[in-house]
């Protein structure tokens, strides 16, 4: 799944609160997207940096990669998954990205884990 941005001017037709999901793909507006870190209680730096790193990305970021960099600028988790579902994505998907969030910052790819003991 990737987190795509829209430049201005883009014409796609909006869907309700002008967020689009298409395919594994979801497409918001670049100050949507603006305004959504800014609630987040990011500050303009922060702000910058993630709109750049999608500018320097063709506008497309891996949503795994969106979660952990959320996440490392202290965004919490509940944030972060009520955007997300806000945007379209549903609940198992969720839970993989966050599984796989999880997961990358662990340095544990799926396939390693190989059984779970409840203590």
């Amino acid at each position: 799944m990737l987190l795509a941005e829209m430049g201005a001017g883009a014409a796609l037709p909006r869907a309700q609160d002008g967020w689009i999901c298409m395919a594994r793909t979801l497409f918001f507006p670049k100050d949507e997207l603006r305004r959504r870190l800014r609630a987040f209680r990011l500050d303009e730096l922060r702000v910058a940096e993630i709109t750049s790193l999608f500018d320097k990305n063709n506008r497309h970021i891996d949503v795994v990669s969106f979660v952990i960099m959320l996440e490392r600028y202290g965004v919490q988790r509940a944030e972060v998954s009520a955007f997300l579902h806000d945007i379209g994505v549903d609940e198992s998907t969720l839970i993989n990205v966050f599984s796989k969030a999880d997961f990358t910052r662990l340095g544990v790819n799926n396939r390693e884990i190989t059984q779970v003991v409840l203590a």
